[in-house]
């Protein structure tokens, strides 16, 4: 089943006018994108910074409106529908790179987590408190984090969290924009491998924005290469025989040597 699509999606940003004359010029951060991910699925979707990998993140949370083309959710179009009409954040969550800036500084991690299931469901204290516990073992956290704010937490534990707040709803899919790009290699590993038994066990579909090959080598099933705002490649393979674009062909040399 499909689960997610973009369909020859462009977005342009209009630039200032350098005469009243001449029509206002525009810059293409994506251009014609076509996009596919299936339910329990993980694309990943790699690039260098500013080749338009978060300009398709903000397209797909509507934080962003598309120029042209369509975004399609489980069969519906949602590129044209207001927000709050769509309850989206039911459906798709969003992790950033920057935890710390994702998570309320004054606020402690139960209350963190308890947020968006108070938001989205009826529970009571007792049923809360277990939905906050299967929270915390499916990031792998301990217990005793709980009462602790932000500050007082790791690169990888606020990431954890943000993660076990984005799943807390329920999502059909996450987007990882960059979200382990900051943390040491360590970290990184571990959460790939947390990751991966996560949509095992929830049948979730993961778009990992990054650029880093070496990450979607260990998650995701298929990857496609963005450049200048434009897929070049899509390939399920790690194989690099097989890639005809030559940036891609130079993504894997550096990928190899290192």
């Amino acid at each position: 089943m499909m689960l997610l699509e973009l369909r020859n999606v462009t977005k342009e940003y209009p630039l200032r006018a350098r005469s009243l004359f001449k029509p206002r010029p525009c810059h293409t951060a994506v251009k014609q994108i076509n996009l596919q991910i299936k339910k329990g699925e993980c694309v990943g979707l790699v690039g260098e910074s500013g080749s338009g990998k978060s300009t398709i993140a903000k397209l797909i949370m509507k934080m962003e409106s598309v120029t042209t083309g369509q975004i399609i959710l489980s069969g519906h179009p949602i590129h044209e529908r207001n927000m709050k009409d769509l309850k989206l954040y039911k459906h798709i969550q969003l992790v950033f790179q920057d935890s710390s800036s994702s998570l309320h500084p004054k606020m402690k991690v139960r209350q963190i987590l308890a947020e968006p299931l108070c938001n989205y469901f009826s529970l009571e204290n007792a049923m809360l408190e277990a939905s906050i516990q299967e929270l915390l073992m499916l990031v792998k956290l301990d217990a005793s984090l709980l009462n602790r704010y932000p500050h007082q937490l790791s690169g990888g534990q606020k990431q954890r969290v943000c993660i076990a707040k984005a799943l807390a709803v329920k999502p059909e899919i996450i987007i990882f924009d960059e979200s382990i790009a900051s943390l040491d290699q360590h970290s990184q590993i571990e959460i790939i491998n947390m990751l991966k038994l996560i949509k095992q066990k929830q049948k979730i579909s993961y778009l990992f924005i990054t650029h880093d090959l070496k990450s979607t080598q260990k998650l995701c099933d298929r990857v496609m290469v963005i450049y200048q705002g434009e897929i070049v490649e899509a390939f399920s393979s790690m194989d690099s025989h097989q890639f005809s674009h030559p940036y891609t062909r130079l993504l894997f040399q550096d990928f190899e040597a290192k």
